[in-house]
């Protein structure tokens, strides 16, 4: 049982790395269709008239995959552990931001940590391909920078700590981090989407740039933000009520969502339903 797992995860994972084509993330670029293209291929027209033939996340030609250290139900994959029992995938890492505006959830060692909440001590190739294996799949790529919407995968994410002042364990959705300045509210509780990070100019951009989960659409980023404000760059801070200081250790996990959540259409976008504040 545990052999044909192993093997059925490895085989996914060889899906692992993103779309062999470049796209242009600054402006939209024209999608077309072509009988001749294999299954989940799109050609797009980049703004000098070049075509580009891209992939959606989970469907690219199968390259290297990396090594899997398996302990029981848990695969490690270099710093990401996959429960594969539970299908929830864990990284762990500090509170960078603890105020002000930013575009990103989380980042990597080496990404915009001047504008995340977030640091996550991971290869964000490693990360990407755990999500592939906990059964996430990217949709329609976006064309640049704010221009959504995210389609994908329905993802829970998680942040676990423990309190600075008392060591008393807490544990809050990721996104109640995220304050919305269009309605002075914490996001709304709820999935995000799974997009995928893609490969441009012979480059796997998540990889390249460290960008993990976006709060402003990104599509070199993994995972991003289902609402509207996507869009908007000035609209996400840092919910200072709810988060430690900068440096405190944290874990954070994802977990594919149920597949018809109430707060997502069938796109994966986000419907217009009540914001609450989140508490624990």
């Amino acid at each position: 049982m545990k052999r044909s797992l192993a093997v059925a995860l490895a085989l996914l994972l060889a899906l692992a790395c993103l779309v062999l084509a470049e796209i242009v993330p600054e402006a939209p670029a024209v999608a077309s269709s072509d009988t001749n293209l294999p299954p989940h291929a799109t050609v797009i027209t980049g703004l000098s008239g070049e075509s580009h033939v891209i992939y959606t996340a989970g469907h690219e030609p199968p390259t290297r995959p990396a090594p899997i250290v398996w302990n029981g139900d848990v695969a490690t994959i270099g710093s990401v552990q996959l429960d594969a029992a539970t299908k929830t995938v864990t990284a762990t890492g500090w509170v960078n931001q603890a105020s002000g505006i930013v575009e990103l959830l989380a980042c990597g060692e080496r990404g915009k940590i001047h504008e995340s909440v977030f640091v996550l001590s991971v290869n964000p190739l490693d990360l990407q391909a755990a999500l592939l294996l906990a059964g996430l799949r990217g949709g329609e790529v976006m064309p640049g920078l704010g221009l959504g919407p995210a389609r994908g995968s329905p993802v829970d994410m998680w942040v676990a700590w423990n309190d600075p002042a008392d060591g008393t364990p807490r544990r809050a959705r990721a996104e109640t981090f995220v304050w919305d300045m269009t309605t002075d509210a914490p996001v709304e509780d709820g999935p995000w989407v799974f997009t995928g990070s893609v490969v441009a100019g012979g480059r796997f951009q998540a990889l390249a740039e460290e960008s993990l989960v976006a709060t402003f659409w990104d599509p070199f980023a993994i995972v991003n933000n289902p609402y509207a404000i996507g869009g908007n760059d000035d609209a996400c801070y840092v919910n200072a009520d709810l988060c430690p200081p900068v440096g405190t250790p944290i874990s954070y996990s994802f977990t594919p969502a149920a597949a018809h959540s109430p707060h997502l259409d069938t796109e994966g976008i986000r419907d217009a339903a009540p914001r609450t504040r989140f508490g624990y």
